[in-house]
């Protein structure tokens, strides 16, 4: 069974020290992950009382009918109304959110592939994005 929360926790201190060695295009592909198990941790953390803190699929029936969103921010945030609705009120976040998601018009799970290192202006871009957007939503994550 996934453990989000715990993941996320483990995911925040390895882009933390891929950024603090330089390691760009590896910090950014692990923050965008990092973003990703946040969000699936608050999901869970939404879920009804007494339902099993997986995703619904056609073999699995956990108590609620929430599906995994896969790697889409997008897909996430249509999963947690009360999440989506307080980001529809900040555009600063969802600009932050893209920036994450899609950093240098490329999806974050798709630079795993990639060997060629961000410009310097792209990264700092990526990382103020990262680090508000990681600030903002753990602070969500105590109040919703």
């Amino acid at each position: 069974m996934e453990d989000y929360q715990a993941a996320f926790m483990q995911r925040h201190i390895d882009t933390e020290t891929l950024c603090q060695s330089g390691r760009k295009m590896a910090a950014i592909h692990f923050g965008g992950i990092t973003i990703e198990c946040l969000l699936k941790a608050m999901i869970f953390a939404s879920l009804p009382k007494g339902a099993t803190q997986e995703w619904m699929t056609d073999s699995n029936n956990p108590g609620h009918t929430i599906t995994n969103p896969g790697h889409s921010y997008t897909e996430a945030l249509k999963r947690h109304n009360r999440l989506r609705s307080r980001i529809d009120n900040f555009p600063e976040v969802r600009k932050w959110l893209d920036e994450v998601e899609n950093p240098i018009s490329q999806h974050f799970i798709d630079m795993r592939y990639s060997a060629i290192e961000p410009d310097d202006t792209s990264y700092k871009r990526w990382l103020r994005a990262y680090q508000s957007l990681n600030g903002w939503l753990q602070k969500q994550a105590t109040q919703l």
